[in-house]
Parts: C-alpha cells; structure tokens; sequence
C-alpha cells in the first residue's frame, strides 16, 4: 500500500510546548491536557472498539474519535439524534459509496 506525504503541521498551525520536567503548565496557560486526553480516548477506541485502524482510513478514525471528545457530554440519546441528522443532511460519500463492492482507498488521504 502506498502512503501520502507527509504532512508538516507546524506549517500549518501555531505550536506551543510544555516541557513538564520544568513546569506543568507554562507562563502563557499552555497545557497539553486537551491532546492527551484526545489521544488517550483515541488509544482506548482503537483498542476497546476498533480492533485494528487501515492507514487509508486513518483520518476516517481519527475525527471520529475527535467527535466523541468534543461531544463527550452529550447523552447518548443526544449524541444518537445529532448524528442522525448530519446523516440525513449529507451528500453521499464517494470514499464509501459501493465501499462493500470493493471501492476501496489504495493510499492514504491526507487532508489539509
């Protein structure tokens, strides 16, 4: 399987760190709660759930995984109905269109 090139986010996005052998959180209130905790949930869905994530699909799994993070306090009643809606609302998908007939990625998407 072929893999897309790589990305670099620092290109595209402002970056900050902390270095905690120093500090837990720097002068400018900058802390890395917020991605450990996504990547924690992340870990736990591909382990708890998933079982085994495609590389083609990576970004498929990965804003699944920032939906339930974002959404985390939502009932799931509630969480049920907002999904159903955006289903609802959205255009059919060609990455998934005729996906069990075999339309399937070769690469991964990379999208920026």
């Amino acid at each position: 399987m072929k893999r897309a090139p790589t990305i670099r986010l620092h290109a595209y996005f402002a970056t900050q760190r902390v270095n905690h052998q120093v500090e837990y959180r720097s002068d400018a209130g900058v802390t890395t709660n917020m991605a450990e905790s996504y990547f924690s949930r992340f870990r736990r869905m591909q382990y708890g759930q998933v079982h085994k994530f495609g590389i083609a699909y990576l970004n498929n799994y990965a804003n699944e995984a920032a939906y339930r993070e974002d959404n985390r306090r939502m009932s799931n009643g509630e969480m049920f109905g907002d999904i159903l809606m955006k289903c609802a609302e959205t255009r059919t998908s060609r990455d998934f269109c005729g996906y069990w007939q075999g339309n399937k990625r070769q690469i991964e998407q990379v999208i920026h």
